[in-house]
């Protein structure tokens, strides 16, 4: 079975529902997370490799390994190293044969059922976000991020106070399509949208990318026995289930998370789930309510504008029309 060490970098409090986060990332104990944070943690799972370490001293080794020029302002910045730290941290890497990068906004399916062999063997980076990538282990793949094809230069990303999201389409992305190195983009995660109240998959209308799973106006998401499922009300009025390798909640803040077996993902927060049980179709309805087509439309709109004025502010280059 190929290694796989999955580079996590956190400064400053850590989301109020890590502990799910954690649970999803043990119940995957064939994988390591190499976790590099500032605060004091004890008692963790024995597949997270943990590291004390301050964003001061994470920029000494960015600048050492990368360039002097290398500016670090802000933990948030750091999102623009994530491709770089198959170099940036290549000395806590000897013995894995993929390396990766992932989000704290998330919630773990399970990996190895879609990191197969047969993938590991065929690919050279698997998946196309910031939120969760992994990449083979060898010196030529750890320098791609300095070929063309991004939409920035290796410059501007370095020096650049903003962000130049370079972990994810116009960064990395662009430079895998652009030289045509073996990349696969076409796994079923489930991105949520910043766009409604409700829990729904993030639409991308560009061609260049490749589309994600389709979405439904009655769909419930929810972690059980190391598996993201979703359960969904199809044309026929029945409930389905689907698998997805991973659950991303992108700029939702949520109360403390329960210590359950199992779990629901909902709009206000993590809900306990009975273990064992398949959601109704009442349960789906009422714990990701669907208010209709119109209510959605005007969400979009608003949220539009607010996005727009937060990327402005946030990224380089980046507006707030959604891809």
């Amino acid at each position: 079975m190929k290694q796989i060490g999955i580079v996590c970098c956190y400064f400053g409090k850590l989301p109020n529902y890590f502990n799910l986060w954690l649970k999803s990332a043990a119940a995957n104990p064939t994988v390591d997370w190499l976790f590099f944070c500032d605060q004091e943690l004890s008692g963790l799972p024995e597949n997270i490799k943990f590291h004390r370490m301050t964003l001061t001293e994470v920029h000494e080794i960015c600048k050492r390994k990368i360039d002097p020029e290398l500016i670090l302002p802000k933990p948030y910045k750091i999102c623009d190293y994530k491709a770089l730290y198959g170099s940036i941290f290549a000395d806590y890497l000897t013995g894995y044969d993929f390396w990766g990068y992932c989000d704290f906004d998330m919630i773990f399916g399970d990996l190895r059922e879609f990191f197969t062999e047969e993938r590991l063997e065929k690919f050279d980076k698997i998946l196309p976000l910031g939120h969760l990538s992994i990449y083979k282990n060898t010196p030529e793949v750890n320098e791609r991020f300095r070929c063309a094809g991004s939409q920035y230069t290796l410059h501007q990303v370095l020096t650049d106070e903003k962000t130049c999201a370079f972990d994810e389409w116009r960064g990395i992305y662009a430079i895998y399509q652009h030289n045509g190195f073996p990349m696969c983009d076409d796994m079923p995660f489930a991105d949520i949208s910043c766009m409604h109240k409700r829990l729904t998959i993030h639409r991308r209308t560009s061609d260049k990318y490749k589309k994600p799973a389709p979405d439904h106006n009655h769909q419930l998401f929810y972690w059980e026995n190391g598996k993201i499922y979703r359960a969904y009300i199809d044309e026929h009025k029945q409930v389905c289930l689907d698998n997805f390798l991973y659950i991303h909640l992108a700029r939702r803040t949520f109360p403390d998370a329960p210590d359950a077996g199992a779990f629901y993902c909902t709009p206000s927060g993590f809900v306990a789930k009975t273990p064992g049980s398949v959601p109704s179709a009442k349960e789906i309805k009422k714990l990701n309510a669907y208010h209709g087509k119109l209510f959605e439309w005007i969400e979009r709109h608003i949220r539009r504008k607010i996005m727009k004025r937060e990327n402005h502010r946030r990224f380089a280059g980046r507006t707030g029309k959604s891809k």
